[in-house]
């Protein structure tokens, strides 16, 4: 190859590169997510294509089209709504990956924002879900993590063109079943639940997360000494707040935390990227409108899956039950979530 030759190809090299990671300023990308235009972070995948154009690599995982990520605090539906979703036969359903979102982020909170996904960050958690997607031989992504609704810059990022479910139930039930979790599942360990951890880190990752373990494992009265154990996200600054308050006053910030962002990011995106929907009015035709904003259609299988799956009457069980003094707590903490919830048009927010 001549010297001019060489010049032209390495020239041609470079430009296609320089497409593959056109970068976007700040005020860009912000004014491109809300047309719905998500900033794509470099990959490899981008590299490959621009710098091979026409050729597909050996195991190059599937690309992940229109993932659906079910959002909204704990206790509040999430469960139920992913796994009536997850019996669609074009669904490969992801349950709560919580280390897999926090890949290259282990020492912050669950509240990462949309410069914590780096391109590295970005490769790593496609890769795994597209890896799931391939195994379980399905068209499509189904992910549900609670945490999610305090990122979802971030997860737009990670996840380019996703659509958001955010199921929502009342305050004070999904609070007070939050505390009782904390109670039984806070404490302990169970061996399915670790080796599922165990598959999602590796290593030199194990540090981050060897303090949560002792604080699992701890009997009770060396908590003093090692920390209370957390359940549920990740709040900033959660170890200080188990100081300070009680487990059912952490119960309402959890639970207003995850509403409050998840309503006011999601209520900003496009009417065909963000839906809201209440656990208190679930039924079929809901769950059908649920189908039809994320494109699917409704199959026997989910018709099956919500007769067995759904009770209405387990939706309000717990605050008639409550003691008088723990709902006045309640009330207290999320009265002007609750307040501000009544107060503004579901229907503008959400796709039916």
């Amino acid at each position: 190859m001549d010297a001019a030759a060489f010049g032209s190809s390495v020239q041609g090299l470079d430009q296609a590169c320089q497409r593959a990671v056109k970068p976007l300023r700040s005020g860009q990308m912000d004014a491109n997510r809300r047309r719905g235009d998500i900033y794509q972070q470099p990959s490899l995948a981008g590299w490959r294509s621009a710098c091979y154009p026409g050729k597909t690599m050996d195991n190059e995982p599937p690309q992940l089209d229109r993932p659906i990520v079910v959002i909204g605090s704990p206790r509040s539906g999430t469960t139920l709504l992913g796994n009536l979703l997850g019996e669609h036969p074009q669904l490969a359903q992801v349950v709560e990956p919580r280390l897999t979102w926090k890949y290259g982020n282990d020492r912050k909170s669950d509240m990462l924002r949309a410069e914590d996904a780096r391109p590295e960050v970005c490769e790593h958690i496609r890769e795994t879900f597209s890896k799931t997607l391939a195994k379980a031989n399905r068209q499509r992504l189904l992910e549900k993590t609670p945490s999610n609704a305090l990122r979802m810059e971030f997860v737009e990022q990670v996840l380019p063109g996703c659509i958001f479910v955010h199921i929502i139930r009342d305050g004070y039930e999904s609070v007070l079943s939050i505390r009782r979790f904390w109670e039984r599942h806070a404490r302990g360990v169970r061996k399915a639940k670790l080796m599922e951890r165990l598959r999602e880190i590796n290593l030199r990752r194990a540090p981050y997360y060897f303090k949560e373990f002792v604080r699992r494992v701890m009997p009770r009265p060396f908590s003093k000494l090692v920390g209370q154990p957390v359940w549920g996200p990740r709040l900033p600054g959660i170890d200080g707040l188990l100081q300070d308050l009680d487990v059912l006053e952490v119960s309402c910030l959890q639970w207003r935390m995850c509403v409050e962002s998840a309503c006011n990011y999601g209520r900003q995106l496009p009417a065909d990227r963000y839906m809201e929907c209440r656990l208190e009015d679930m039924s079929m035709d809901l769950l059908k409108s649920v189908l039809k904003f994320g494109q699917l259609e409704c199959t026997p299988e989910m018709v099956a899956g919500f007769q067995s799956h759904f009770d209405q009457k387990l939706t309000t069980v717990r605050r008639g039950d409550a003691d008088p003094a723990d709902l006045e707590t309640i009330r207290r903490w999320i009265e002007p979530t609750m307040l501000w919830l009544q107060e503004t048009a579901p229907a503008e927010a959400s796709v039916s």
